[in-house]
């Protein structure tokens, strides 16, 4: 028989694997580490041009390094913004990945975002801390 912390482990996944995650194309990178988590992950082709991304992402999340292209068309397209301008990036792919897939992780489960109405900005920290907005 599972134990509780088990089942609830379980049940964040199974949460995850509906939540689609739109990645920025000079984010790919993290695409492995991110479905690894449980998230369904959408990549856009290189050379798509940002009003072509927002239309594409509705009731989606987009995960940026250049938040400030999205926020202001979130709420007329209908979907969130992870903001990770401020996650430092380490030069290595593996742990670029996972330490910042580890942080996103962590930053999506812990502010419940998946189960939040209306538009927000998750803006995560290179610390692993995180800023969730409102969008008005």
């Amino acid at each position: 028989m599972k134990s509780l912390s088990e089942f609830q482990d379980v049940m964040e996944l199974a949460k995850r694997s509906h939540y689609t995650i739109v990645l920025d194309e000079n984010l790919k990178v993290l695409e492995a580490g991110l479905e690894d988590e449980g998230y369904k992950v959408i990549v856009f082709p290189p050379g798509m041009k940002d009003p072509d991304i927002k239309k594409l992402s509705r009731g989606d999340t987009i995960l940026t390094a250049s938040s400030k292209d999205f926020v202001g068309d979130a709420l007329h397209f209908d979907y969130d913004v992870i903001a990770v301008e401020n996650v430092k990036f380490i030069d290595t792919k593996q742990d670029r990945t996972n330490q910042t897939v580890v942080k996103i992780a962590k930053a999506l489960t812990r502010s419940e975002l998946a189960s939040l109405k209306g538009n927000f900005v998750l803006t995560i920290h290179d610390d692993g801390s995180f800023h969730l907005r409102q969008l008005p």
